[in-house]
């Protein structure tokens, strides 16, 4: 301290808090989303989702302090030690592979053994030298420590082990991850098996409980503890370390240890349940998305309460074909689920992928509906100009000509519609939205007058007065609406003579809303 600094102040009397405000000033300290560690050094190592990194200095400043907060510690944070017989970036390959990122002659390779016998994709074995564009780490699994840390850990509640008996491996590596990270690690195992359908039946799981409290001498001898099997570690507890696997299916062995009768044989009726099927998920998406139509056209609803429930169907509806919406992020899972034809129902004898990329337009389509009606430019523009960027480096005349007669092209007319509906109100309030435009300075589509010019070539007669129509009422000028559209007959014409490969043509369906 220098000569001209004032005394230090006195330090909080802390020990003079009740125990219990105390015990929530440890549990803040310790809430592991304040201690979650993102950076490309740890993605590099093959963290993707991310490290908790924990500052346990506290442990270390007095006897009591020590007690009351390991107490809290361990309330609070409970680890499950997952063993594959991968490393820890093969498990990552194993377990958190969508259709974003992925090559697709990597996503798509098998290889063969000496035998002749198919093995695991080349993915699913973590060699070295797969190149692997992986996902963004937005909503990957986090872990606690991997390797040689992980496997001195004793504190952990369950052990999950992963092995591959056609394979002939152990599993050697190891991770330690929260509890409350399961749900996550399991369901996207679950993606993972939509998209490797052999994938589960190769896998032995191993599930076994453990008491660290009671191996350290310090469990609670409560009644709550005292009806439970084994171990002593309470029912809720168990559901939590075990339940979430029931997401993973068709597994060629399961076995579980110390866990009690009544939560095994609740997994194994919950993984006895067959997941949807390609035709129940396409026809669960058109459900929600016509269910999300009602709400938002609903005139006995507030305008903001419809568009927000309105949202959350549609949400629902991308789920429904393994579309996870969170934020801002929009991941696409599953795509090998979908590569085959519909049998029955509305979508009979029509691929997956077609009627899932029919499903994606006008899920797009809508959304940004209801953003608009909640004067939302900015989340209006986000997802407007998403799929509008992904369509223009898709574009080539026979991707044109296939989106044209996907419900003869409204849906991707309507995305450019209101798309620049929402650039228009921008450029009207410049003031207000300039952080938000400047974010789009480099990208030449992102101007209404732009927009609105390439809907043309989407936007066919049928539909045209009520794109008109819908500008007119978000209060574009009627002289600028009467110009628009016209252009764009000509291409239109061009499109609507290009017919798909079975010579079947669209209906004149009004599908926006």
């Amino acid at each position: 301290m220098t000569e001209d600094a004032g005394p230090l102040p006195p330090a909080f009397p802390f020990m003079r808090l009740p125990l219990e405000l105390r015990e929530q000033v440890y549990s803040h300290y310790f809430h592991p989303g304040d201690h979650l560690v993102r950076n490309p050094v740890l993605e590099a190592k093959g963290f993707y989702g991310g490290v908790y990194q924990w500052d346990l200095d506290v442990f270390y400043v007095n006897k009591q302090i020590y007690r009351e907060s390991k107490r809290v510690w361990d309330r609070e944070n409970i680890f499950v030690k997952i063993a594959t017989p991968w490393p820890t970036a093969g498990m990552y390959q194993v377990y958190l592979m969508a259709t974003d990122g992925v090559s697709e002659q990597g996503s798509m390779s098998m290889s063969e053994s000496s035998s002749g016998h198919r093995e695991l994709p080349l993915l699913l074995q973590a060699k070295s030298e797969n190149k692997i564009n992986h996902i963004s780490s937005e909503g990957l699994v986090p872990i606690v420590c991997a390797d040689s840390k992980a496997a001195a850990c004793k504190a952990h509640h369950a052990v999950v082990q992963i092995d591959s008996p056609l394979q002939g491996v152990e599993p050697e590596h190891m991770v330690i991850m929260l509890m409350d990270d399961l749900p996550l690690f399991a369901k996207t195992w679950y993606y993972s098996a939509l998209s490797y359908p052999m994938l589960n039946e190769r896998l032995h799981a191993t599930f076994t409980l453990r008491n660290p409290l009671k191996e350290e001498g310090h469990g609670d001898d409560g009644a709550e503890n005292r009806e439970e099997e084994g171990l002593g570690v309470p029912i809720s507890l168990q559901k939590k370390l075990l339940l979430p696997f029931e997401h993973v299916k068709g597994l060629a062995g399961v076995f579980i240890h110390g866990f009690s009768r009544s939560v095994r044989s609740e997994l194994a009726r919950l993984q006895a349940i067959p997941i949807p099927t390609l035709q129940q998920s396409l026809e669960s998406a058109t459900d929600l998305m016509l269910a999300g139509d009602t709400a938002l056209s609903n005139p006995d609803s507030a305008r903001d309460a419809a568009a927000l429930e309105a949202l959350d169907l549609y949400k629902k509806a991308f789920h429904a074909i393994h579309i996870l919406i969170y934020n801002r992020t929009r991941r696409v899972m599953a795509d090998v689920f979908f590569h085959d034809a519909v049998a029955h129902g509305r979508y009979a004898g029509q691929t997956g992928m077609t009627i899932r990329v029919l499903l994606r337009l006008q899920l797009v389509a809508r959304t940004v509906a209801a953003y608009n009606q909640l004067r939302q430019w900015d989340d209006s523009a986000f997802w407007g100009m998403r799929s509008i960027n992904i369509l223009t480096e898709s574009f080539s005349p026979s991707f044109e000509a296939f989106l044209t007669h996907l419900h003869n092209g409204a849906d991707v007319g309507f995305i450019y519609v209101r798309t620049g509906i929402a650039f228009w109100h921008m450029e009207q309030n410049r003031e207000d939205w300039m952080g938000e435009l400047i974010s789009y300075a480099d990208d030449p589509m992102a101007r209404s007058e732009r927009l609105w010019e390439v809907a043309g070539r989407f936007v066919k007669p049928a539909v045209r007065e009520k794109a008109r129509g819908e500008l007119l009422a978000y209060g574009v000028p009627k002289e600028k609406v009467a110009e628009l559209f016209m252009s764009g007959q000509a291409t239109t014409r061009e499109t609507e003579s290009v017919e798909v490969q079975d010579g079947s043509g669209s209906s004149d369906e009004d599908v926006w809303i």
